[in-house]
C-alpha cells in the first residue's frame, strides 16, 4: 500500500529526478517545501491563489491583447491559449516543479499541471467578462478527467505473470 508520503516522494522524484540526482528524499522534500513558499522564482512573481493569478495576468497583459482575449469565445480561449499563455504559466509559475500557485491548486484537488493551466486561464477569462468563474465546477471536472483516465489505465492493465510461493511458518 502506498502512503501519502510515499506517493508525494515518488511524484517529487519524477518531477525533480534529473536535476536532483544524488539528493536524499529529505533534501527533495525540503526543496519542494521552500518552492511552495517562495514569492519569486527565477525573477518571476508567483501568485499565491487564483485571485492573485488573475490580477497578475491582468497586470502583465498588453491592453490590446487583453481586449482580444476578453472578446474571444471561451472554447477558443481553451484551444488557442493553452500552448502560448498556458506554456508561459506552466513554465514561469513553476506548476510542474512546485510553487505557491501550484500548491494552492493541489490543496484544492488539482494535481495535473495542464489542468492547473486550464483552470487559471478559463476562470480569468470568465472573471474579466464578469461571468461566474465556477471554480469549484472546473476543479470537479479536472478531478473527473483524472479519475476517468485512471479507470481507463486500470481497465487496460494486463497481468504479465502470476507467481505463488509457499507460506513459511
Amino acid at each position: 500500500m502506498i502512503t501519502k508520503v510515499g506517493f508525494l516522494t515518488g511524484c517529487l522524484l519524477f518531477l525533480f529526478g534529473p536535476m536532483l540526482q544524488g539528493q536524499t528524499e529529505a533534501q527533495i522534500a525540503e526543496i519542494y517545501a521552500k518552492r511552495i513558499r517562495t514569492e519569486m522564482i527565477n525573477g518571476v512573481y508567483i501568485p499565491v491563489d487564483l485571485a492573485d493569478a488573475h490580477s497578475e495576468l491582468s497586470r502583465l497583459a498588453d491592453p490590446a491583447g487583453l481586449t482580444s482575449f476578453r472578446r474571444a469565445p471561451e472554447d477558443e480561449i481553451e484551444r488557442k491559449l493553452h500552448f502560448g499563455l498556458g506554456r508561459w504559466i506552466l513554465t514561469n509559475w513553476g506548476l510542474e516543479d512546485g510553487s505557491r500557485i501550484s500548491h494552492y491548486l493541489k490543496l484544492k484537488g488539482v494535481s495535473v499541471p495542464d489542468d492547473m493551466v486550464r483552470i487559471i486561464i478559463v476562470t480569468w477569462h470568465r472573471k474579466i467578462n464578469k461571468r461566474p468563474m465556477m471554480v469549484e465546477e472546473e476543479i470537479a471536472a479536472a478531478k473527473k478527467r483524472m479519475d476517468e483516465a485512471k479507470a481507463k489505465r486500470d481497465a487496460d492493465r494486463k497481468v504479465i505473470s502470476v507467481e505463488t510461493r509457499p507460506h513459511k511458518e
